[in-house]
């Protein structure tokens, strides 16, 4: 013992502490390294899920395709912005058919959409060009449901029926080609 009345270390337990300082040190680092080693393999797998995603997003988003600009005449374009309220039946074998509010609502607000399930389509549109105008639009790109000149919904021509389209009490052939005007009444029937 020193004057103090502490002891003095030997070699050995001076040895002992700094062994245990060491242990400590590397038990510090080996923790360090493996929070490292848990973040880098996040950032790898949450890489390629957010790439999945964007490319999700970026298909889910692209133009309409081609052949239906090209079924579609510039003249039928309106040059303004637009607000007009089309109505949409669909019925069928007899049945009328819900579409639902606010499609086209929930996340990005669609240029063509609905409010309630009245069947009336809001088209709120500012720049009203060949790939926004048509039914199919609608039905292609934010409703995600089926229609052409031979199916609705999951109903196709065949020998439980065919699809018919009406707009204004008259037959028109123009099917998810036509471009709905203001307060047009369109109905949709597979009979």
């Amino acid at each position: 013992m020193d004057k103090h009345g502490i002891g003095i270390q030997s070699k050995h337990e001076i040895r002992h502490v700094k062994k245990q300082e060491k242990e400590k040190q590397f038990e510090l680092e080996k923790k360090t390294a493996a929070r490292s080693k848990l973040l880098k393999r996040g950032v790898y797998i949450s890489i390629p899920v957010i790439l999945v995603a964007a490319a999700f997003v970026f298909i889910s988003s692209r133009p309409l395709t081609a052949d239906i600009v090209s079924t579609v005449s510039a003249d039928d374009i309106p040059k303004d912005p637009i607000h007009w309220h089309p109505a949409l039946e669909i019925i069928i074998n007899g049945q009328q058919q819900v579409i639902p509010s606010n499609i086209g609502l929930t996340g990005a607000h669609q240029p063509v959409h609905t409010h309630d399930s009245t069947g009336v389509l809001h088209y709120e549109i500012n720049n009203p060009t060949p790939e926004n105008m048509p039914l199919r639009y609608f039905f292609d790109r934010v409703w995600r449901k089926q229609f052409n000149s031979t199916c609705i919904l999951n109903y196709c021509n065949g020998s439980s029926g065919n699809v018919k389209m009406f707009v204004n009490g008259r037959e028109n052939f123009d099917f998810d080609n036509y471009i709905p005007k203001d307060k047009d009444q369109i109905k949709i029937e597979y009979s």
